[in-house]
């Protein structure tokens, strides 16, 4: 019973629990290298937008700050999901770093919550948001290009702030302005961009469930094995003490022979 005791103590200092081993440690690491990987993804699609090539300048000059906000939130996945893997590997620490990890992984899923609304209202185009863009903020490389890529010049019409160097305002046959092809175009990246948070934060929430289940079973490991802990060592000072009494006894009986018998005498 002490061997025991020993054992449980032991298994309790190294985070060692009693019962079998379940499928919910794997299905948490898998969901954390699913978000880590997503963060990478993240990452990627935010440099890659963000580089300033040809093909990228105008989805970035569209949607900036929601690809500036992908380069925050992929580095942001990537520290968390790796703490969340290196959690599943420590069972030591395990409740602890999980329950940091849920946290982390909420904060970053409100924020991503509260960026997809913002990015929805540009899908609105309140107040023809795109046509004060093309008149005071676009640069004349991303108006030729819209030109060219929509078959269109100006944006109401030819002749409001065209760039006259594109293909399209050279051809006499183009009559139309850019103005609605701009706003579907414009739209369809918006859409695009809060579609990938929204897989994020399904993610997310995957990441979050299974690590609560995880705390949930770590905790209910803790108290199997206090309760295991309790009983063997109630067995073992009750055994104990019966060892001590049996001890005692002979002492007792031995003393009573010993006695001298005055009535005898």
């Amino acid at each position: 019973l002490q061997q025991q005791l020993h054992k449980l103590q032991e298994g309790k200092k190294q985070g060692v629990f009693t019962r079998a081993h379940t499928r919910i440690p794997q299905a948490f690491r898998y969901c954390a290298i699913t978000y880590l990987v997503s963060g990478v993804v993240a990452l990627s699609l935010g440099s890659y937008y963000s580089s300033g090539t040809s093909d990228s300048v105008v989805v970035f000059t569209i949607t900036r700050a929601a690809m500036r906000y992908y380069i925050f939130v992929g580095v942001y996945m990537l520290l968390v999901a790796g703490l969340g893997v290196f959690a599943s590997f420590v069972p030591k620490k395990r409740r602890r770093l999980v329950n940091v990890y849920i946290g982390l992984v909420a904060l970053v899923t409100f924020i991503n919550l509260c960026v997809s609304l913002w990015l929805w209202t540009g899908t609105l185009n309140i107040n023809d948001v795109y046509g004060d863009y093309w008149r005071h903020s676009w640069s004349g490389f991303v108006k030729t290009s819209l030109q060219e890529k929509l078959g269109c010049c100006g944006y109401l019409s030819p002749f409001d702030d065209p760039v006259m160097s594109s293909t399209t305002c050279q051809d006499s046959k183009t009559r139309f302005g850019c103005k609605y092809d701009v706003v579907f175009y414009a739209q369809r990246c918006h859409r695009y961009t809060y579609a990938g948070l929204i897989v994020i934060m399904l993610f997310g929430l995957a990441a979050m469930a299974t690590g609560q289940l995880l705390v949930m079973e770590c905790e209910q490991d803790v108290r199997i094995l206090k309760s295991q802990f309790y009983h063997f060592r109630k067995r073992a000072e009750s055994n104990a003490n019966t060892s001590l009494a049996d001890s005692d006894s002979p002492h007792l009986s031995l003393q009573s022979t010993n006695t001298p018998d005055h009535d005898h005498t």
